[in-house]
């Protein structure tokens, strides 16, 4: 068994520094460090799951029309992936907590558990509602691959050091990547989507058994309830993720199932502002370790970073949520064809990663690589929202490379910006702080531009299908089903096309601009300069 966080053997701070935080670790040292046993087993071991989490955001990708469409759903396909982001959203930074109290292993295996558990359930679900539920599910162990991948390493590898394994991470992440895009379309047209999430239990089983072999903590630790009470903050966790349900279900409803004008409407979205209100007070008032910590905030670097960060998130989720519906419904492609293009962007993010793990590792240039992200994915949004109705066959190609290579770029600057501001003791809580305000954004993207396609479709089917027999159970099968458009007659479908065509150019063209702000905010970031460097 191997300890997390040693060179030769753990070692945990002083006791005062024991009784703020139980699992502390000191800082690898950078002079003269040599991976600690059984390293490559345990960087095997965080791989699998940092795959697990490439592959399902894409497998995901390019497979909920299909899945939407059998439920006769597709008007609120996105809760397929926000169902996944809200849950993951809200647990990724007490991910962080609980492995300071109950150490990396116990964390890792939940994690990698109720991932495998909410992936065993969508495969077998019965309805969406089940369905939707099962991916909360996957979310609350999703939110911990990527986080305690992080957190694991920088136990490990001295700071300085660390560029080029997270450069490996995110190459993993974006193999799992490519993989979920070239598989998991023709998976749902041959032997079915359910196989899409059935596939990941086995995978899930295996990063298990690893972990389980050479993932050990210094020493055991049984605080009591109370004490847990004290460093977590549990009222916190609550209203983040209420007022980010109950905001989605505003959102998925206004314009979609009913007017924006309507009480529900506007009651969901108020509530959701009073609740997040009241999520940034006991932010600030709690004794806990809370879920956002404000003094990460303060000042204009971290304010100008995470500002990056979620624009971002937004921006290349919202782009991911898109694209394969343009594929599926503008271009007529099959799952398996629509699949096989996400592909190309998916092959970017980590060409990214590795560009920018260089050159943190080599020159330390942090901000640069945020404002060279963000443009790139600016650039690449606004290339794919000049896409014509028909296009030249090679813009397909080349267009939706950039956004995917400025998100493998800007992803990990970011997150080596956050930890560069603050102390080793404190890279727990900022890794998971980073990843929870980029989920934040994610959810955003995915629910806005899922928002501005259902309200396109349902003001401008009726105008387009105006003078057609039945023209109420046309729009109702259009909106429900991606795949009925291919049952309808061609004049009919070809309009319905356009309309869709143009929801979706739109939800890109927010997503541009959504990029363009991260560009502004990171125009204010300054290189802080890589203190915690061991």
């Amino acid at each position: 068994m191997v300890s997390i966080g040693e060179t030769e053997s753990a070692v945990l701070e002083n006791d005062q520094n024991t009784e703020e935080t139980p699992l502390l670790l000191k800082a690898p040292q950078e002079d003269n460090w040599k991976p600690p046993r059984g390293f490559f087993w345990i960087e095997i071991a965080i791989f699998v799951n940092v795959f697990l989490y490439g592959l399902d955001s894409t497998i995901t990708a390019s497979t909920y029309a299909v899945i939407s469409s059998e439920f006769d759903a597709a008007n609120t396909a996105s809760w397929l992936t926000t169902a996944y982001l809200v849950t993951a959203t809200s647990f990724q930074p007490l991910y962080g907590r609980f492995s300071d109290i109950f150490g990396r292993r116990i964390c890792f295996f939940v994690s990698t558990i109720t991932f495998a558990a909410g992936c065993l359930g969508c495969g077998l679900a019965g309805s969406m509602t089940v369905a939707n539920v099962m991916r909360a599910l996957t979310g609350f162990g999703g939110g911990g691959l990527m986080t305690m991948a992080t957190i694991v390493n920088s136990d490990m590898i001295p700071f300085r050091k660390r560029g080029m394994y997270q450069a490996l991470q995110n190459g993993m992440f974006g193999f799992g990547a490519i993989c979920g895009a070239s598989f998991g379309g023709s998976i749902a047209d041959t032997i079915g989507w359910r196989w899409c999430f059935l596939i990941q239990v086995p995978i899930s089983a295996l990063a298990f058994l690893l972990g389980y072999i050479v993932i050990n903590n210094p020493s055991p630790l049984k605080p009591s309830w109370k004490e847990i009470k004290e460093k977590v903050d549990f009222t916190g966790s609550l209203l983040l993720v209420l007022g980010i349900s109950v905001q989605l279900v505003g959102l998925s409803l206004g314009g979609n199932e009913l007017p924006w004008s309507n009480g529900w409407v506007i009651g969901s979205l108020l509530a959701s502002i009073v609740l997040l209100g009241a999520f940034v007070i006991v932010e600030k008032r709690t004794t806990a370790i809370p879920v956002i910590p404000l003094k990460q905030l303060k000042g204009r670097n971290p304010t100008a970073v995470q500002i990056a960060n979620v624009c971002a998130g937004a921006a290349a989720y919202a782009y991911l949520f898109m694209l394969p519906l343009f594929f599926q419904v503008v271009l007529q492609d099959s799952a398996t064809k629509a699949g096989t293009r996400l592909a190309i962007p998916s092959l970017a993010t980590p060409i990214g990663g590795v560009i920018s793990g260089i050159v943190m590792s080599r020159w330390g240039k942090l901000i640069p690589l945020v404002r060279l992200g963000a443009v790139l994915m600016t650039f690449g949004n606004g290339l794919v929202t000049s896409l014509s109705f028909y296009d030249s066959t090679w813009k397909y190609i080349v267009y939706i490379f950039p956004a995917n290579l400025g998100q493998g770029i800007i992803y990990p600057a970011i997150l080596f910006t956050t930890l560069a501001s603050f102390d080793h003791s404190d890279h727990a809580v900022s890794a998971s702080t980073v990843y929870l305000i980029r989920s934040l954004g994610s959810v955003w993207g995915v629910a806005i531009t899922a928002t501005i396609v259902q309200n396109t479709l349902s003001s401008r089917l009726p105008y387009v299908l105006s003078d057609i027999p039945n023209k109420e159970q046309i729009i109702d099968n259009i909106r429900h089903s991606v795949t009925a458009l291919r049952s309808l007659p061609p004049e009919i479908e070809f309009a319905a096309r356009q309309v869709y065509y143009d929801g979706i150019r739109y939800s890109f063209a927010a997503s541009t601009g959504i990029a363009a702000l991260g560009i502004i905010a990171s125009l204010f970031a300054y290189n802080a300069g890589l203190r915690n460097t061991h």
